[in-house]
């Protein structure tokens, strides 16, 4: 049984505690209320989320870019090298990982220093809050399926209406009515509004490609939508920001594609990604959209293994 921690769940920032800090040892982190757990890397569970985090270098396919982190699930019997040796499953801390991303839950992250065989050899530095902005399944050369989730540093004013800078290096300009919508939607997922998305959403007059709903959201007829990136952009998908890459979706619907509920098949077929039922046709203007397949391929790419984890 793993070991039960001494103190409750919380999540946000430690108390007298500033990002960069040095620590010496998980009893220093645990005594300065970082990480709940002593000697175990991971805190939360599936039903709260996940709080904290202690990354030590157990996994290869870990990836620590500063502001942005690519952190493997937990499980899989790494070796020596830290290569997954068996399938990972969305079950236990993996699925509060999961909860985390749906429900914009942050998580104090703190990295291992001088690491040598797994083990921090220099003490730990606490990074600050991060949010779990995506998550996907690969199969590794050896066949097993890994699970991978991707944490972005969660920085002052990224809750405000401030606008924060996109990936492209432009800025996220929201209309008024965007950062009030903005406010319901969880952090990790905010619309990145670029001239390309607000594009796609102006042809199809803010009505969404899948279930073909407009929402109003104002007492003059404004509508919403959001445009959604198919083959999603950032590290480690590296999409690009075309109007091939971009649907004007809802809110529902552009949460149930990003979590592979929702796929779309090359002849812009609407399936289900559990019950793989179609469940009809995309909404497309096809003399001034032209989607491209590829990215509906790597999309589906992304959630072919899911049905096994559901």
């Amino acid at each position: 049984m793993p070991p039960k921690p001494s103190k409750s769940i919380y999540f946000g920032p430690p108390p007298n505690v500033e990002d960069g800090q040095w620590f010496k040892s998980h009893d220093a982190l645990h005594a300065a209320d970082v990480h709940r757990f002593r000697g175990r890397g991971i805190s939360g569970t599936a039903h709260e989320g996940v709080d904290s985090i202690v990354a030590s270098g157990g996994y290869a396919g870990d990836e620590d870019l500063g502001d942005t982190v690519i952190y493997t699930a937990q499980g899989g019997d790494p070796d020596k090298d830290g290569k997954i040796t068996a399938s990972q499953s969305l079950t236990g801390v993996n699925e509060g990982m999961v909860l985390n991303f749906r429900e914009g839950l942050p998580i104090r992250f703190v990295r291992g220093l001088g690491i040598k065989r797994g083990k921090a050899t220099e003490g730990y530095r606490y990074r600050g809050l991060y949010l779990v902005e995506d998550y996907w399944s690969v199969r590794t050369e050896r066949g097993h399926l890994m699970w991978q989730f991707r944490l972005a540093k969660e920085f002052a004013g990224d809750n405000e209406d401030s606008a924060r800078p996109a990936i492209d290096g432009s800025r996220n300009e929201l209309t008024r009515l965007e950062r009030v919508t903005a406010k319901y939607v969880n952090t990790q997922r905010r619309v990145r509004n670029t001239r390309e998305a607000r594009a796609i959403k102006a042809l199809y007059g803010n009505t969404c490609q899948m279930c073909q709903v407009s929402l109003v959201v104002d007492s003059n007829g404004s509508r919403y939508s959001e445009g959604a990136h198919i083959h999603a952009l950032g590290r480690p998908h590296e999409g690009r920001d075309v109007r091939g890459n971009i649907l004007c979706l809802c809110p529902n619907c552009h949460v149930l594609f990003d979590n592979g509920v929702r796929l779309i098949t090359d002849d812009l077929k609407i399936v289900d990604g559990i019950t793989h039922q179609v469940l009809g046709d995309l909404f497309v203007k096809r003399d001034q959209h032209a989607i491209d397949t590829k990215c509906l391929e790597q999309h589906r790419s992304r959630w072919a293994d899911r049905a096994e984890e559901m």
